[in-house]
């Protein structure tokens, strides 16, 4: 079981961000903080279920991410690297962390929707709004330690290791340009998970 987890793990990734997508699609329409508090609100009794499930769905991808994080974390220390081991594993840890508080949030929104207030909910609303730098924040310290690691091991290609550099110094630039970074990251994370599955030396090590 360990060693099918080794060999498949990383295709959490993929998995994780398809799942992310998905409840970002069931959650329907998104809340502005610029509404006012019955708009926020009344969304939130209309849509209790979606954003429930949505939640679910977000947490289940945040697993998926465990996952192929941890399983990053060891195929980094196998090459010798202990540090960016600990590194991808505490990053990971991060990013997880910041999806399940994220997740908690909106299902403590669907769930009280019709039980708090309007200016409570959109207080709640507004600080679930705001949570995005831990998630935001693991996620590229992650993408980076992996790109690091390729870049002084036999990993992954080097090429593929300044994808991971330049995504995580662009992800956290505080400025719009910031969501180009995002969508290097996942990228990154989408074409390690293949190579590092169907990859020939992933391949020969697993048999």
């Amino acid at each position: 079981m360990e060693q099918k987890l080794q060999r498949y793990g990383p295709l959490g990734a993929i998995a994780g961000i398809i799942l992310v997508l998905i409840s970002f699609a069931v959650h329907g329409r998104w809340a502005s903080t610029e509404e006012s508090a019955q708009e926020i609100a009344d969304l939130y009794v209309q849509n209790q279920d979606r954003v429930f499930i949505g939640s679910w769905l977000a947490i289940l991808g945040a697993l998926c991410v465990l996952v192929f994080g941890m399983c990053m974390s060891q195929r980094v220390r196998d090459t010798g690297q202990q540090l960016l081991g600990m590194l991808a594993a505490g990053a990971t840890l991060i990013a997880v962390a910041g999806m399940a508080v994220d997740s908690t949030l909106r299902a403590g929104l669907s769930i009280q929707a019709e039980n708090m207030s309007p200016e409570s909910m959109k207080t709640m609303h507004a600080i679930w709004d705001a949570f995005f730098w831990p998630m935001h924040a693991g996620m590229a310290t992650l993408v980076l330690t992996i790109g690091l690691a390729a870049l002084s091991s036999g990993l992954l290609p080097k090429w593929l290791g300044w994808i991971g550099v330049v995504a995580f110094v662009v992800a956290m630039i505080p400025a719009p340009t910031m969501f180009v970074g995002i969508i290097l990251s996942l990228l990154f994370m989408v074409i390690t998970a293949l190579m590092m599955t169907f990859g020939k030396n992933t391949i020969a090590a697993a048999s």
